[in-house]
C-alpha cells in the first residue's frame, strides 16, 4: 500500500524520500520515524515487546535488543523483594542469597531495621542480635542469659565461666573438682570434704 501511495505521489510530482525501512514491518518509512536501539521504526510499530502497546515518547527499557515499556520491564526483569515480592526499582539490599527493598529488610521477630550490629541468620531468616540471642543462643544454666562466647559444659548444661561457681560460697569452680547438690555445683570445702576426698567417686 505504501508503495502504491509513493507511486501516486510521484505521478503528481511530489517526491517523498524514505527514511529507511521499519524494523517491524520491513517497509519504507515516509513521514514520522522513530529511531531507537540503533534502528528505525514506524511510530505505530515501535511497541513494547511484551504488551504490544505503542511506546511513543514514553520511557522504555531495552533487553536483548528488544524495547519494553517501564511497567513490563520491571515486572519481567527487575529483582524481586524477598519480603513483598514486588519489583525493586531503586536501591536494593542483597542478603541471604535474596534481594530486598531496603525498607523491607528487617528483623523477622521484632520488625526493627538493622543497625551497626548487622543481623544474624537462622533458617534463612534475618534477626537482630538481641532477638537472635534471646531465641536461639545457648543459655547459661547459672544466669539463664545467652552465651555469646566461651562456656563450660557441666551438669547437663552450659555455663558462663564466671557463673560456674559453688552454690554456697560462690568460689569459681572453673577447672576444679566439685560435687553436685540439687543439680548445682558445690565445692569440697562447702561439702565439708577435705582435699583428700575430692577425688572421691562422687566428685564431678
Amino acid at each position: 500500500m505504501l508503495g502504491n501511495l509513493q507511486a501516486d505521489m510521484n505521478k503528481q510530482g511530489i517526491s517523498a524520500t524514505t527514511k529507511g525501512c521499519c524494523t517491524a514491518c520491513e517497509k519504507p518509512i515516509v513521514g514520522q520515524v522513530v529511531t531507537a536501539l540503533g534502528r528505525t521504526w514506524h511510530p505505530e510499530h515501535f511497541v513494547c515487546s511484551h504488551c504490544r502497546q505503542e511506546l511513543g515518547t514514553q520511557n522504555f527499557f531495552e533487553r536483548d535488543g528488544q524495547p519494553y515499556c517501564e511497567p513490563d520491564y520491571h515486572h519481567l526483569f527487575s529483582p524481586r523483594c524477598a519480603y513483598c515480592n514486588g519489583p525493586i526499582l531503586d536501591k536494593c539490599v542483597t542478603a541471604l542469597d535474596q534481594t530486598w527493598h531496603p525498607d523491607h529488610f528487617f528483623c523477622t521477630q521484632c520488625g526493627c531495621q538493622f543497625g551497626e550490629d548487622g543481623f544474624q541468620e537462622k533458617d534463612g531468616k534475618p534477626y537482630c542480635k538481641e532477638d537472635y540471642l534471646a531465641m536461639f543462643a545457648l543459655k547459661c544454666k547459672g544466669c539463664s542469659t545467652a552465651i555469646t562466647e566461651g562456656y563450660i559444659s557441666a551438669l547437663n548444661g552450659q555455663w558462663h565461666p564466671n557463673c560456674f561457681v559453688c552454690r554456697d560460697c560462690r568460689v569459681s569452680l572453673n577447672g576444679g573438682s566439685f560435687y553436685t547438690v540439687d543439680s548445682r555445683p558445690v565445692c569440697g570445702k562447702c561439702m565439708g570434704v577435705g582435699s583428700d576426698a575430692e577425688d572421691d567417686d562422687d566428685s564431678q
